[in-house]
């Protein structure tokens, strides 16, 4: 009797440890599944709705082109002007709209960037467009304005043939400024070049800067600018630049005329 006790005692305890054994395993891995499953919710059906933005940009293009003020604020032109240059773009220089972005809002992206320097992030908060989007699309704009100004930036005769009536009729300036046709002056604008160039675009007040030459006639209209020089450039170095490379575009006066009335502001 003694001997059967200690077998069933055995057996009794040999299954009581299996079956703890067995208990703790369906719980591990219930506890797995349940990590699995808790982590499958969160990352594919808890999500959050999808910030949508409260304005797109064309919105918010209309909103200041209708608000008065506002619109010679952000594109540093009236609303009347910003249609005429829009569909002046349009119809005679390439400028299209694509599935997705406007023309108009496309030409407002380039006139906040030319007006107030903005950065392509600070577009993106304003234009709900991505980085890549926006500067396709100041890009395109940009080419468009480029042929815009070879029709304009120009004199209107390019011969000058005649003496400006602002010449004839002042005394202070006739006769001794009858051959003059205009009058250039230069510019340092902001610039940011590639870090090997960029000790050659450090100007006067220490940063980096291009030089800008501008001519305009008596009627204050530009006739020609040469723009990208490096900052350190001196005056005569852009000129001579401009004579050089423009030399198709530079408005010459017919030999034997004075050339410029030169203005240091």
């Amino acid at each position: 009797m003694s001997c059967l006790n200690d077998s069933g005692s055995s057996d009794a305890d040999e299954w009581a440890s299996k079956t703890i054994e067995l208990i703790r395993s369906v719980q591990n891995n219930l506890f797995a599944s349940a990590v699995v499953a808790g982590k499958y919710f969160i990352t594919y059906h808890d999500k959050h709705e999808t910030a949508m933005p409260g304005q797109s940009g064309y919105g918010w293009t209309l909103e200041k082109l209708n608000t008065p003020g506002q619109s010679h604020k952000m594109f540093r032109m009236t609303a009347s002007v910003f249609y005429s240059l829009h569909d002046l773009l349009v119809s005679t220089y390439g400028l299209k709209s694509s599935l997705h972005m406007n023309s108009i809002e496309s030409l407002a992206i380039f006139l906040v960037v030319c007006g107030h320097g903005w950065s392509n992030s600070a577009l993106h908060g304003v234009f709900k467009r991505s980085g890549e989007t926006i500067s396709r699309k100041f890009d395109e704009v940009l080419t468009c304005v480029v042929a815009m100004c070879q029709d304009y930036i120009r004199p209107i005769d390019p011969n000058f043939y005649t003496t400006h009536t602002r010449i004839t009729g002042d005394r202070r300036m006739m006769p001794y400024f009858k051959d003059c046709i205009g009058a250039l002056d230069g510019t340092h604008i902001s610039a940011t070049p590639s870090q090997h160039d960029f000790i050659r675009y450090i100007g006067r007040t220490g940063k980096g800067t291009q030089n800008v030459l501008a001519i305009v006639d008596f009627d204050l209209r530009f006739t020609h600018a040469s723009i990208g020089q490096p900052g350190s450039m001196h005056d005569t170095s852009v000129l001579f630049h401009a004579l050089e490379h423009d030399h198709d575009t530079f408005p010459h006066p017919p030999v034997g005329m004075l050339t410029y009335l030169y203005v240091e502001c």
